[in-house]
């Protein structure tokens, strides 16, 4: 029996990152990959959010980047668009739970 490539990759990350591969472009620089704090990419509040979209504003690869995170389903800051399972978000998310709506 021969074995295909998909069947050596099991876990959901890796088959996603495998369907979806990071191109790399000799003249092409992704602006994040050099940077100093790369925690900004997954918030935790609107200044690091601010953050990550400053450095991804003058990105030339900008829109393949945001066309990954949404392809592969990702969470945190992909090509300026904060996203939460590959779907867009307009601002972080507060850990905990939600406060309650005043009673009626």
């Amino acid at each position: 029996m021969q074995m295909k490539i998909d069947d050596l990759f099991d876990t959901k990350g890796v088959t996603v990152a495998y369907a979806h591969p990071t191109p790399r472009y000799p003249t092409s620089a992704w602006s994040c990959a050099d940077y100093d704090n790369p925690e900004v990419f997954d918030p935790t509040d609107q200044v690091d959010l601010a953050e990550a979209r400053a450095v991804c504003a003058g990105c030339d690869v900008r829109a393949l980047c945001l066309a990954l995170g949404v392809s592969r389903g990702e969470w945190g800051v992909w090509g300026g668009v904060l996203l939460d399972g590959g779907k867009p978000i307009d601002k972080v998310k507060q850990p905990g739970r939600p406060k309650k709506a005043p009673a009626a």
